[in-house]
């Protein structure tokens, strides 16, 4: 009995790797004193890559502002760009959260398509905590501590548990908790 080896050959077309990212989900937080909060990971080309990016999804809280750096840094507002990267090039992919002194939770999704072909999502989840320091102001800094109050902008004696405002000389206002 002879045994026949058929072999199927479908036309198409091979396509080799252009590119990876090292992470798509990136997680970042800080306190609302913070300026911003930032995460990073890097694309890596492989081969030749025309690239576009875009923001597909920004949902921060009210308040909030971000921005990306991405394969350059970009001023708040810039949602969209091109590039070509050379073979192997690994390029900086960032986002920056500024939560403007507002606690709470933002995602930022960016979609990438690298040579009209390949779509790629990387997400940035910030997180952002009410902070719990009360400082004293620095004796030795210009601006002094003119005046504390609660959310309503009515003076206050007890300092615990409650979201106080703290109101400078220079104009600065900060939000703070004593969990104390």
């Amino acid at each position: 009995m002879k045994k026949i080896l058929l072999l199927l050959l479908i036309p198409g077309c091979l396509v080799a790797q252009t590119h990876f990212i090292d992470t798509n989900v990136l997680h970042m937080s800080g306190d609302n004193v913070n300026n911003d909060i930032a995460a990073n990971t890097f694309y890596n080309s492989i081969d030749t890559c025309d690239i576009s990016w875009s923001i597909i999804n920004d949902s921060l809280p009210t308040g909030w502002e971000f921005s990306i750096c991405f394969p350059d840094c970009h001023n708040i507002g810039v949602v969209n760009e091109t590039a070509l990267f050379l073979p192997n090039e690994k390029s900086y992919l960032n986002c920056h959260m500024y939560p403007n002194g507002i606690y709470g939770e933002g995602i930022v999704q960016m979609e990438i398509i690298t040579n009209n072909t390949y779509r790629d999502t990387v997400t940035w989840i910030g997180q952002v905590n009410l902070s719990s320091d009360v400082e004293t102001p620095d004796p030795k800094n210009k601006s002094k501590l003119i005046k504390v109050t609660d959310i309503f902008g009515r003076d206050i004696t007890n300092y615990n548990n409650k979201l106080l405002i703290y109101i400078y000389s220079n104009g600065k206002v900060e939000k703070k908790i004593n969990l104390k």
